[in-house]
This record gives structure tokens, sequence and C-alpha cells, in this order.
């Protein structure tokens, strides 16, 4: 009787514990999905560099811009506390000068650690690593230009995830993301023009929101 009772004892003991593993959002092998809707404002100095015989003449402003992006996230638990994925971010990119939006590209990798991770809702914090691309276009009295960024960007930011069933939830995200874009082309009048003695650098640093449509299996 005494040995029933312990083993009986050892195997709800042993399917509770499996029970609070499980019961986690993040857990090693769980893949998770996100897309959303994500809002920016930012920062924005511009440098530019104009060689003449030689001569380097270089020109900087500070302004600000907007940005709003369609964020998809894709993601693979490593531990109970960490998932590693991957983000690719397409968008609209509006400075106080443009009378319209232009386009911008965010792409890289996203380290994710689960500060609290229950079975419902989790506290997180991420990193972001990757590339950029901007494309900035203009439209004066007979001038029309369209210039090419590229670059690379780094960030930081933190969030909630609450989800109504085992598979669907919600995530809100605060992030903070530092740019540097390299001009690569430009165009004036439909000509591609020559960047030999021409260097231009814009540089943003923006506080945003992020919310998205979360799922994970």
């Amino acid at each position: 009787m005494a040995s029933h009772l312990r083993t009986s004892l050892a195997t709800l003991l042993i399917m509770g514990l499996c029970k609070l593993g499980l019961a986690q959002i993040n857990t090693p092998g769980t893949f998770h999905l996100g897309v959303g809707l994500a809002a920016a404002g930012h920062a924005t100095e511009y440098t530019e560099t104009i060689r003449v015989l030689g001569i380097p003449f270089e020109r900087r402003t500070t302004d600000g811009a907007a940005t709003v992006t369609i964020p998809l996230e894709v993601s693979v638990g490593v531990v109970n506390a960490l998932s590693l994925g991957l983000y690719l971010e397409p968008g609209s990119y509006l400075d106080s000068s443009a009378t319209e939006s232009n386009g911008l590209a965010l792409i890289g990798l996203q380290p994710r650690f689960y500060l609290v991770n229950k079975d419902r809702f989790a506290w997180t914090a991420s990193l972001r690593l990757g590339g950029s691309a901007l494309q900035i276009e203009r439209s004066e009295t007979g001038l029309n230009s369209v210039a090419r960024y590229r670059g690379g960007h780094v960030g930081v930011g933190t969030g909630i995830a609450a989800y109504f069933t085992d598979h669907i939830g919600l995530q809100f995200h605060l992030f903070y993301l530092a740019n540097r874009f390299n001009l690569k082309e430009y165009e004036l009048n439909g000509a591609s023009l020559s960047l030999n003695d021409i260097d231009a650098e814009l540089r943003t640093r923006g506080v945003g929101l992020q919310a998205s449509l979360a799922f994970r299996f």
C-alpha cells in the first residue's frame, strides 16, 4: 500500500513538473510568428560632403522624420528565457521637407529575452541588428530626384505578450532604433549621376511603438 502511494505521489509530482515546464509562452522549439504595425518618430542628421578640385566642402543639417512600418517577425525558442529570430519590416519614411511618403525597409536578426515567461503572459526585452534601405523622392519645379540609401541599424526594445488561447495573442513593444544610411545612387530627372565627388550620410535615432498579432506553435 505504501509502495503504491509513493508511486502515485511520484507520478503526480512528475506530471506537475512537466506541466509547469510547458506552461510558458516560450520553450525550446516553440515557433513564434508576429504580424503588426509600428510607428516611430526620429531625430535625423544629414551630412553631405562635396569635393571641388580635391577640396572637401561639408554641409550638415538636422531635422525630424516619422516612419510607419509593417513588421513581420519569426523566431524559435532556444531555451525558456531566449528565442532567436528574423524580422522584415517594409514601410514608409516621411521627413519635414517631403511631400509624400518614401520607401523604407529593415531586415535583421532579433534575439528576444523572456524576463517573465508565464502560460498566457510574457514580458520581453529584444535586440535588433540588421540592414536598412531607404529611397527618398523629391519633386520641385522642373526637378525630380531619387536618392537611394543603404546602411545598417541597431535597436533595443521591451514589450509584453498576452495570449487569449494556446496559440493566438497580442504583442505590444516599445523600441529604440538607430540607423546609419549612406547614399548609394542618385537620379535627377531620370538620369543617374556620378557619386565620385559626393558623399552623403543620413543618421536617424527614433523611438516607436509596435502592436502585433502573435501566433505560437
